[in-house]
C-alpha cells in the first residue's frame, strides 16, 4: 500500500503542475474542431460521432464527403460510427481532422489524420484495450482486491508510457490517465456490490477500510470534467456520500440528492457545475421535463457557465412541447350542445386561447377585456376561444348560458393534457396559436393588458 499511496502522490503532483499549465489559458475561448470525412464506395448516407450526452449526424454527399464543426469542446473521447461498425478517435479543440474509408471495408481502411502525429493517438484507442477485472476476483478480501486492481491499473499505465504520446498531445495523455484511473477506480467501487453475491457472503458489509479507499479518488479535477469515466466516478460518490439508502427513492429523487450534494461539497466551481449539469441533462433526456422544479432551482443557481446552460437548454427546449414554434398540444372540448370539438376545427384563423374557470375571481375580471377585444377584431383572422377548466360542466354550462357570453365557449374539464402540457397551473392563462395551429405565444398578454393590440396588429396575416 506504501507503494501505491507514493505513486498516487506522483501522480497528483504531475496533474497539478499540468493544471498550471492550463490555467494559462483558462480565460480564452475553446477553439472550433473541424472535421472532414471522405468514403469511397459508400453505403450509408452518414456517419455519427458520439461523445459525451452528444449524438452528431454527419450527411455525405454523393461523392461521399462530410464535413462538421463542433464548437465548445475541450478534450473529448468519441466513438466514430458508420453503419453498425465504429472506431475510437480523440479529439480537442483547435484539431483540424481528416478522416478516410472505404465504405466496403471500414474497420480495416479508415484513416485517421490531425496535426502533430495524432494518428498514433488512434492506433493506440483501437489497438489497446483497458484490461477487465474479472468478476471472480470480488471474492477476495478487500485488501487483496485492491492490490490486484492497483496492479492491472499500474500494468495500463506502462503501456501507455510505452507508446510515448506526449509529443502528439499532453492533453490526452493527461485524459487518458484519467480514464485508466477511473475505470479502476469504479472496480473498486463494485467490490461492495459484488463481494456478497461472488463470495456468497450475504452478511457481508463495506466497512471504513472500503469508503476510505474510494474516497481517495473523489479528487476535484477539472482537467477530467469532460471524461465518463470520472464523471460517473463523481456521480456514484455523490451517491454513496449524499443520498445513503435511497433505493425506494425515484431517478428524479437521486438526481436531486446527488446534486445538493455535489452543490454542498464541491469547492472547484468548474467540476461543479459540470457534474450538476449532466446530472441535470440526464434527467431531463431520460425522463422529461415535467416536475423538475427543484432541479431547475439548483441548476439555475449554480450553473452559470455560458456554454453548459447552453447545452442543458438544447436538450431542455427538446422536451418542452409548448415553446414558440411547435405544433400545439391538441384537446378534446365540448359545446353547450354537447359537440366535441379539436384543435383541428379551428385551423386557419390565429386562435386566442383563454383558459378560466367559473370560480376564478381574476378570470372573471378580465372578461369584459376579452369581450371588448372581439369587439375590436371582429372580422379579422383570429377566433376567441374560452376553455373552461371547471370540474362541473354543470357550473361552466349555467354561467355560459346564462350570462350570454360571448366567443367560442368550450368545456375542457379540469384533468387534461392541454392544461399540463402548457404548464397552466394558474388560471387565467392565456395562449397564441397561428392559423397552422402552432405556438406564437403559450404565454400570451391578457386582454387587459395595454400592449395587446399592437401584439396582435404585427403578426402576418392577421
Amino acid at each position: 500500500m506504501k507503494d501505491k499511496d507514493m505513486r498516487r502522490n506522483d501522480w497528483i503532483k504531475g496533474m497539478r503542475g499540468l493544471l498550471c499549465l492550463l490555467c494559462l489559458c483558462a480565460g480564452t475561448a475553446r477553439a472550433d474542431i473541424r472535421m472532414t470525412v471522405d468514403v469511397a464506395d459508400k453505403a450509408a448516407s452518414a456517419v455519427v460521432v458520439v461523445y459525451q450526452t452528444t449524438i452528431v449526424d454527419i450527411p455525405l454527399d454523393e461523392k461521399g464527403h462530410g464535413e462538421h464543426t463542433f464548437k465548445n469542446i475541450g478534450a473529448v473521447h468519441a466513438n466514430f460510427f458508420y453503419g453498425m461498425e465504429s472506431k475510437k478517435i480523440f479529439m480537442e479543440d483547435g484539431d483540424d481532422i481528416r478522416i478516410t474509408f472505404n465504405g466496403a471495408d471500414f474497420k480495416n481502411t479508415m484513416k485517421f489524420e490531425a496535426k502533430g502525429g495524432k494518428s498514433r493517438i488512434f492506433d493506440y484507442l483501437n489497438q489497446v484495450t483497458l484490461v477487465d477485472v474479472p468478476q471472480e476476483k470480488m471474492a477476495l478480501p478487500f485488501s487483496e482486491y485492491v492490490a490486484f486492481v492497483d496492479g492491472k491499473e499500474r500494468s495500463m499505465e506502462r503501456i501507455l508510457d510505452a507508446w510515448k504520446l506526449d509529443e502528439a498531445s499532453t492533453r490526452f495523455v493527461t485524459v487518458e490517465r484519467g480514464r485508466i484511473r477511473y475505470a479502476y477506480a469504479s472496480a473498486l467501487m463494485m467490490y461492495a456490490a459484488g463481494h456478497p453475491f461472488v463470495a456468497q457472503d450475504t452478511t457481508w458489509r463495506p466497512g471504513p477500510d472500503y469508503y476510505r479507499e474510494i474516497r481517495k479518488y473523489a479528487v476535484e479535477d477539472e482537467n477530467l470534467v469532460e471524461l465518463k469515466e470520472y464523471r460517473e466516478y463523481m456521480k456514484e460518490i455523490a451517491h454513496i456520500f449524499g443520498c445513503g439508502q435511497t433505493s425506494g427513492a425515484t431517478p428524479y429523487d437521486r438526481t436531486v440528492c446527488m446534486m445538493n450534494y455535489i452543490a454542498d461539497s464541491l469547492k472547484n466551481d468548474k467540476v461543479k457545475q459540470a457534474l450538476l449539469n449532466v446530472l441535470a441533462i440526464e434527467q431531463v433526456e431520460q425522463h422529461g421535463i415535467g416536475g423538475i422544479d427543484e432541479l431547475l432551482n439548483l441548476h439555475r443557481t449554480y450553473v452559470t457557465d455560458p456554454v453548459l446552460k447552453a447545452a442543458f437548454q438544447e436538450k431542455y427546449d427538446a422536451w418542452d412541447l409548448t415553446r414558440p414554434g411547435m405544433q400545439s398540444p391538441d384537446f378534446r372540448a365540448w359545446d353547450t350542445e354537447d359537440k366535441m370539438y379539436t384543435l383541428a376545427d379551428f385551423k386557419g384563423k390565429y386562435v386566442y386561447i383563454d383558459l378560466w374557470a367559473t370560480w376564478c375571481g381574476p378570470c372573471r375580471r378580465e372578461m369584459p377585456f376579452l369581450k371588448q377585444l372581439e369587439e375590436d377584431y371582429e372580422g379579422r383572422n383570429i377566433t376567441f376561444l374560452s376553455l373552461s377548466t371547471d370540474a362541473r360542466k354543470a357550473d361552466w354550462l349555467k354561467m355560459v348560458t346564462g350570462q350570454h357570453m360571448t366567443g367560442v365557449q368550450l368545456f375542457l374539464g379540469s384533468v387534461s393534457h392541454f392544461q399540463k402540457a402548457y404548464k397552466a397551473d394558474g388560471i387565467p392563462h392565456f395562449i397564441l396559436l397561428d392559423p397552422e395551429g402552432k405556438i406564437v405565444n403559450p404565454n400570451m398578454l391578457r386582454p387587459s393588458s395595454p400592449d395587446i393590440r399592437a401584439y396582435l396588429d404585427r403578426q402576418p396575416g392577421l
